[in-house]
C-alpha cells in the first residue's frame, strides 16, 4: 500500500510539470537589442516590448527603450553623439511580418563643428518607419528581427549647418535616410 501511495504521489507531482512543458505560455513582455548597430553606425538600442493585444496573427506591441549613439566624427559636421528615449508601436500583420513606427527624443551633442569650432546642444526628435519579420526559436523564447526602414529628424532645437560633402560648400541640412536593423530578443 505504501508503495502504491508513493507511486501515486510521484506521478501526481510530475503530471503538472509534464503538462506545463507541453503548453507554451504566451509571452506578454520581451526585451531586445540591436546587434548590428554597435558596429555600424556605432549606436546601441535596447528596448522593452509589451503585447497590447492579439487576435490570431494580428498583434500590437508597445515599444519603450533607450538609444545611445557614441561620440563619432562626421566629415561634414563635427564630433556627434546622441542620447535619447525610444517609444513606438509594432503592428504584426501575418505571423512574424510587421510594420513598426518609433520615435526617438533626446539630447544631440555636436562638438567642434567643422566650419565653426562651436559646440551645439540640441533637443532632437526623429521618427522611423520599419518593415520586418520576427523569427522565433527555442520554444519562442528567443527571436531575431531583421528590419529595413527610413528615418527622418523632425525637430532640432539648436540646428547646426550640415554640408553635402567634405568640400563644405553646399549646406543641405537634415535629410531622410535608409537604415537596416537586426534585433535580438528574449520573451519572458
Amino acid at each position: 500500500m505504501k508503495k502504491s501511495i508513493l507511486i501515486f504521489v510521484i506521478v501526481s507531482l510530475l503530471s503538472p510539470s509534464i503538462y506545463a512543458q507541453t503548453q507554451q505560455k504566451d509571452s506578454k513582455y520581451g526585451i531586445e537589442t540591436d546587434i548590428l548597430w554597435p558596429f555600424f553606425p556605432g549606436l546601441t538600442r535596447t528596448q522593452m516590448t509589451i503585447k497590447l493585444w492579439q487576435k490570431g496573427d494580428l498583434r500590437g506591441d508597445l515599444l519603450a527603450g533607450v538609444n545611445v549613439l557614441f561620440p563619432q566624427n562626421r566629415e561634414t559636421e563635427g564630433r556627434f553623439a546622441d542620447y535619447s528615449i525610444v517609444t513606438g508601436y509594432r503592428q504584426y500583420l501575418w505571423k512574424g511580418l510587421h510594420v513598426e513606427y518609433s520615435q526617438t527624443t533626446g539630447l544631440g551633442v555636436l562638438q567642434n563643428h567643422v566650419t565653426t569650432p562651436k559646440t551645439y546642444n540640441s533637443f532632437d526628435w526623429a521618427a522611423t518607419g520599419y518593415i520586418g519579420y520576427k523569427f522565433e526559436f527555442l520554444q519562442k523564447k528567443l527571436y531575431l528581427i531583421p528590419q529595413f526602414g527610413v528615418e527622418r529628424v523632425l525637430y532640432k532645437s539648436n540646428p547646426w549647418p550640415i554640408y553635402e560633402d567634405n568640400t563644405l560648400t553646399k549646406e543641405v541640412g537634415e535629410t531622410p535616410f535608409i537604415l537596416g536593423s537586426l534585433r535580438f530578443g528574449y520573451n519572458f
